[in-house]
């Protein structure tokens, strides 16, 4: 039975029994703080949502390497991304942190500092979303008994701006829209098409052999004109899909009656509806041409590659679009040189002594 006494130390202890039958104890100054900690462990128990406070006392970074290795079905890319994202900006502040000592003032301060510092609005909410994933999975595993995520207000995101999908939200889209569509959206992330272009798009411009398409209107630049590699898989995809929907005009996507696809009617009868049932608004098809770019960066492709493949007529056109998505990768080479530096000195011989340069007799 729940109970408090005082010690020979003068404090106040609330000793009470866990669900499991162990008896615990936690000393307070005041006789009132010692019974109101005991009420609200009663009510917690009573409630079914009492947590044993030892097992939060692990740190975030501890409880989140477990929860990012038991996330299963990422794609490399995306759990590479999740992972700069974590290491960069929830880590520096939350990193040392017990599970315990996290609290609601905590998460609003550390919003409102990433939008002091300039990163982006869907930024923040990517990394916001990563660590409210672990800080809920806590509350499932009964380290905590409810998250500190709690009436959190973040940046909104203008319609404007742009969005990049990881692989497992491509993925989720591509299963919602309606099967007609669903290599529309399988081929926009993995060749960064326009949506116009994908419109455009014909048969005789398509060889799957080689796994290359051209791409030759619409035409707003001579750069746009251009031929573009694709994987093994989108190959094959797009051959069920050909010989599923063929279309007028030997096109590729077209409008469910099979003639040219008009794209407004597309945004509202097919994408909007979609892209609220799997990944929230807001997210334009245009979109699936920056997460093309984003999945390249984050693979370390070469920023010219990425130009080539985008139609753009300079790769500064590139860098003026997407230069914020290679943020990071200063620091990347230099720690990339670091593991080289400590890769070659832990292979020299053991017996090598110090270099001592020649006498300059001064």
């Amino acid at each position: 039975m729940a109970h408090v006494r005082k010690t020979d130390a003068g404090t106040w202890q609330a000793r009470y029994r866990t669900p499991d039958g162990r008896e615990r104890a936690r000393n307070f100054r005041r006789k009132v703080e010692a019974e109101a900690f005991l009420a609200t462990i009663e009510a917690d128990k009573l409630r079914g949502e009492w947590t044993d406070p030892r097992r939060a006392r692990i740190t975030f970074a501890e409880w989140n390497t477990q929860v990012q290795q038991s996330r299963v079905n990422l794609a490399a890319s995306t759990r590479d991304n999740d992972g700069s994202v974590i290491r960069s900006l929830i880590l520096p502040t939350f990193g040392t942190a017990s599970l315990s000592s996290i609290e609601p003032g905590h998460i609003r301060t550390w919003v409102a500092d990433l939008v002091a510092a300039g990163y982006s609005p869907s930024t923040i909410r990517r990394a916001y979303t990563l660590l409210q994933l672990a800080l809920e999975m806590a509350v499932d595993d009964g380290r905590l008994a409810r998250s500190p995520c709690r009436r959190i207000v973040l940046p909104s995101i203008e319609q404007s701006e742009k969005r990049f999908l990881g692989i497992d939200e491509v993925e989720q889209l591509a299963e919602t829209i309606t099967p007609r569509y669903r290599v529309f959206v399988l081929t926009g992330a993995y060749t960064g098409l326009r949506p116009g272009e994908l419109a455009a798009l014909r048969t005789d411009r398509l060889d799957l052999s080689r796994r290359q398409l051209r791409v030759e209107e619409p035409i707003k630049t001579p750069a746009a004109r251009r031929t573009v590699s694709f994987s093994p898989f989108l190959a094959e995809e797009l051959t069920t899909h050909v010989d599923t929907y063929p279309g007028e005009q030997n096109l590729i996507f077209t409008a469910p009656e099979g003639g040219p696809l008009d794209l407004r009617v597309f945004r509202r009868r097919f994408w909007y509806p979609a892209v609220r049932a799997s990944i929230g608004e807001p997210m334009r098809p245009h979109d699936l041409r920056h997460t093309h770019v984003a999945l390249l960066i984050a693979s370390g492709e070469d920023p010219y590659v990425i130009s080539q493949r985008l139609g753009h007529a300079s790769i500064r056109t590139t860098y003026d679009i997407y230069g914020h998505l290679f943020e990071g990768r200063d620091r990347q080479a230099a720690d990339a040189l670091e593991a080289a530096r400590a890769q070659t000195l832990a292979d020299l011989p053991r017996t090598l002594g110090r270099f001592e340069g020649p006498s300059l007799g001064l």
